[in-house]
């Protein structure tokens, strides 16, 4: 079961071998600690010492993320078998092998940029939409034909990212107001990403941190104090799939409208983000097709990682398997197995 944590006021504390969760000192939840495998907190309170030691023993990943995506801090029990990886992933981050993975990264979300419109474009057929896309697979011949640094990487990206975002108001309602993607919104789609990137970018911390890789430590992303450049590589190739295309549907369906932002700081409200949370989580324990294997998203996400330790110690190449995934073929509902449970507490302010 993955446990997410949100909203004010909450506590986590411990009985027997149990998490219970407080919300103004009064219980809304007990859960075993066998049942959890990772904690997502988005919430403001407190964790006891008990319920960190009960956390700890039953090797429960805990993370705090921001509403944008960054790492607040994380709890992990001690690893001391990473430090040659560790070494790796600093050396490379500044070499040649470091630029291979950041443009495999941006290649494979080029790609999934293009497919989405695809997607999206299917019935419409916009002749705008259709040349965007044009440009896209542009940028990624450019990508596989030319050896760029760092710099002309993220121009290329940004230059992308500016023909798919141009193309996304086409597929929403005008009343919406987007206009484009910006991380400080004034629009109830781009408040609406910033909360699914902020809990992908969880899922994503949480592989880096199983496979002992170091999230600050980026190929693409520059370093920045406090900032998780790792994370926000490895997100690049799964926005798309995983929450751009179930933000654009929870709006089109109406389950989520302009009343659901707060316009006194353009948050969503939680009963909003409680459905984004479920839409998200859904999406990544959906079952897919990989190699005639069925995967889900989350199990994709963690290959991936693996796919970037195995580059680092053993200098196989690296490969984004978003990019590879193909066929949907089943959503599975979120109790549809109880290792997938997701359990969501938000609580009105």
């Amino acid at each position: 079961m993955k446990l997410l944590i949100d909203g004010y006021n909450k506590s986590l504390h411990k009985k027997d071998n149990q998490l219970v969760i407080y919300e103004n000192n009064k219980i809304i939840d007990k859960i075993k600690a066998s049942q959890i495998s990772d904690i997502t907190i988005v919430a403001k309170g407190y964790v006891t010492f008990d319920a960190l030691n009960l956390i700890a023993k039953n090797n429960i990943k805990l993370i705090a993320i921001d509403y944008n995506g960054n790492l607040t801090y994380a709890i992990e029990s001690p690893d001391v078998r990473n430090i040659k990886l560790k070494k790796q992933q600093y050396n490379l981050s500044e070499n040649i092998k470091g630029l291979k993975i950041a443009k495999e990264l941006i290649k494979c979300k080029m790609k999934n940029q293009k497919a989405t419109l695809t997607t999206l474009n299917k019935k419409k057929q916009f002749k705008n939409v259709q040349n965007s896309r044009l440009k896209i697979e542009e940028y990624i011949n450019q990508l596989k034909t030319n050896n760029f640094n760092k710099i002309q990487i993220m121009g290329l990206e940004g230059k992308a990212s500016n023909e798919y975002w141009s193309c996304i108001k086409y597929f929403i309602p005008e009343e919406i107001g987007f206009k484009s993607r910006t991380r400080k919104p004034t629009d109830l789609l781009n408040s609406m990403l910033n909360y699914g990137y902020a809990i992908l970018a969880s899922e994503i911390t949480k592989s880096i941190l199983l496979k002992g890789l170091d999230p600050y430590c980026g190929f693409l992303h520059y370093d920045m104090d406090k900032r998780t450049s790792l994370t926000f590589d490895l997100i690049e190739p799964f926005r798309q799939q995983i929450v751009d295309k179930s933000m654009i549907a929870l709006i089109n369906r109406k389950q989520i409208t302009k009343m659901d932002i707060d316009k006194r700081n353009n948050l969503i409200k939680l009963d909003a983000r409680r459905i984004i949370a479920n839409k998200i989580f859904s999406k990544l324990y959906s079952t897919i097709t990989y190699n005639e294997e069925s995967l889900t998203y989350a199990d994709i996400i963690r290959k991936q990682s693996d796919n970037l330790v195995k580059t680092l110690l053993y200098n196989q190449k690296f490969e984004s398997l978003s990019s590879m995934v193909v066929n949907i073929k089943k959503n599975l509902g979120l109790k549809s197995s109880p290792q997938n449970c997701q359990k969501i507490q938000c609580m009105d302010e």
